[in-house]
C-alpha cells in the first residue's frame, strides 16, 4: 500500500467520523482527537509520520472497542486504516 491509499482510506475515515452524533463526553472526545491526529497525518510529511501514527492507531483501537457496536461501518474503516499504517511499516 502506498501514501496515496492510506491518505484515501483516511480521508474515507474522516468523513464517518464527521457524521457520528456523540452520546457523551468522551465518545466525542475520543473523535475529535481521531479526526485532529488523521489531519495532521494526511498533511504530514513523508518523515513528519511516525509520532501522529503511533498514537493514531492506539487512538483507532480505543475507537474500535468504543464504538462498535454503535457504528459498525466506522469501526470497519477504522480497522482498515489501522491494516494500512502496519502494512506501511508506520
Amino acid at each position: 500500500m502506498d501514501k496515496q491509499d492510506l491518505h484515501t482510506r483516511l480521508e474515507e475515515l474522516l468523513v464517518e467520523l464527521q457524521q457520528i452524533e456523540c452520546v457523551d463526553q468522551g465518545e466525542r472526545q475520543l473523535v475529535q482527537k481521531l479526526m485532529s491526529d488523521i489531519k495532521k497525518l494526511i498533511e504530514a510529511r513523508e518523515g513528519d509520520h511516525h509520532p501522529v501514527s503511533a498514537r493514531l492507531g492506539e487512538g483507532l483501537k480505543e475507537g474500535i472497542e468504543l464504538l462498535e457496536a454503535s457504528h459498525p461501518q466506522t469501526t470497519m474503516l477504522m480497522g482498515q486504516a489501522i491494516d494500512a499504517l502496519a502494512k506501511m511499516g508506520i
